[in-house]
């Protein structure tokens, strides 16, 4: 059978000026596909956007699909779940090249399908949203920690910002506390023009006075908040892809960089003041994933082949040290990085959390390194295309992780490790 409007629907439409691959100014109507449904998932939809002027003339019409927050469009068997939305784009095409829109109306055909079972709950595992999760930031008190909704690769002032409080458990709106500050000046200061701002994967240092961005030359510097006093980290990422900055305390951070899906992870460790902690980008092992790094940011697990042994390795910046922790098999650059932990009082990594593909299903983990065991934790709530991604970040106390997820399959979780198994 097939919806006819309700219980499809299409809401906040925009009209959205674009380039083409020639150069030619385009118009695409986006917005969301809402399925009001209780207990029937949508599949197949047929979406087609009608532009009118405001005589009620019908000027222009093009065929929509649904896409992510970075407007890649979603696998063939996608199926838009009851009470749930999805972004859309619909590329216009104007009867004349003058005309002028008033309004769009879109329709929705789409193939009524069984809906897939949600994943039962998990024990110490909290969904806290299902859009699409490009960033988080913790407070230093571990109290709360904003998210940020939207494409990975935009600026993080087109992302929509809301802070999570920890202890009530309420997700409240709210503006990036470093939003304001980004604006055509910064972009002048910096020396880049509207095109090269838009994808310099600017961030700041949550908490911190200075800033990190790529150059038009993929150059990596950093700069205070206004964009003065600018620092020249590495130079050697020319023909790279930065796909991230993420953060650790004091600000320090791991800059990674990869193609594609499948492609190995170049990855190297700095501070926001333009110290250098690693060696630059071919200075250190190939990953399989995305990289994670401890808090100071020396030591970092990375995941691939070394020496014929395959599986999870500790290296050391400072002084090459590379260690076997566990064999495994890396999952992907898509999976969200190891988190290595500090014993205090030895000042050595002693244990481990990653995410791994064990016999089809997605597991947290924890290595003991005092102990050499690989303990399973919980079932993890992933479900990633090739083009999806997934992150985590622990509270500055280690006892709770935020997970974001991009793409269809996207969302936001709390982990509390205290709720799951132990790592002794």
């Amino acid at each position: 059978t097939y919806a006819q409007a309700e219980p499809l629907t299409a809401e906040n439409i925009d009209i959205v000026e674009g380039v083409g691959d020639f150069g030619q100014p385009t118009l695409s109507a986006v917005g969301e596909i809402v399925n009001a449904s209780a207990d029937s998932a949508f599949a197949n939809l047929s979406i087609t956007a009608q532009a009118y002027d405001v005589g009620g003339t019908l000027v222009g019409e093009g065929v929509g699909f649904l896409v992510n927050q970075c407007d890649v469009g979603l696998p063939f068997d996608f199926a838009l779940q009851p009470d749930s939305r999805q972004t859309f784009a619909a590329p216009l095409e104007l009867f004349e090249v003058d005309a002028e829109i008033e309004r769009v109306e879109v329709l929705i055909d789409g193939e009524t399908v069984e809906p897939v079972a949600l994943m039962p709950d998990i024990e110490g595992i909290t969904r806290l949203s299902d859009q699409e999760i490009a960033s988080v930031e913790w407070d230093a008190d571990g109290l709360s920690f904003l998210f940020g909704v939207g494409c990975r690769a935009d600026l993080f002032t087109e992302w929509e910002w809301s802070r999570y409080d920890v202890a009530e458990a309420e997700i409240t709106p709210e503006t990036h506390p470093r939003a304001a500050l980004v604006t055509e000046d910064l972009a002048q200061r910096l020396g880049l023009d509207a095109l090269f701002f838009a994808r310099s994967m600017l961030t700041y240092a949550p908490g911190g006075d200075r800033l990190v961005f790529q150059d038009e030359i993929n150059d990596l510097l950093t700069a205070a908040p206004e964009g003065r006093f600018q620092r020249l980290l590495f130079n050697d990422q020319h023909n790279r892809t930065l796909q991230g900055v993420h953060w650790l305390p004091e600000e320090r951070f791991l800059a990674y960089y990869f193609g594609a899906y499948g492609d190995p992870v170049l990855y190297y460790t700095a501070t926001a003041e333009g110290q250098r902690i690693s060696p630059q980008l071919d200075g250190n092992p190939e990953s399989e994933i995305v990289p994670g790094a401890s808090a100071d940011g020396r030591r970092i697990v990375f995941a691939g082949t070394v020496e014929d042994e395959r599986g999870y390795f500790l290296y050391v910046t400072s002084n090459n040290f590379i260690e076997l922790l566990f064999q495994a098999e890396p999952p992907g650059n898509n999976y969200p990085p190891p988190i290595p932990l500090v014993d205090p009082e030895s000042d050595l990594v002693n244990r481990v959390y990653t995410a791994l593909d064990m016999d089809g299903e997605n597991r947290l983990v924890c290595f003991n390194r005092d102990t050499g065991d690989l303990h399973d934790l919980a079932l993890l709530p992933l479900d990633l295309q090739p083009d999806d991604r997934a992150a985590w970040w622990i509270a500055p106390d280690e006892q709770t992780i935020a997970l974001g997820v991009t793409g269809a399959n996207g969302g936001l979780w709390l982990i509390d490790l205290a709720a799951l198994p132990s790592c002794e």
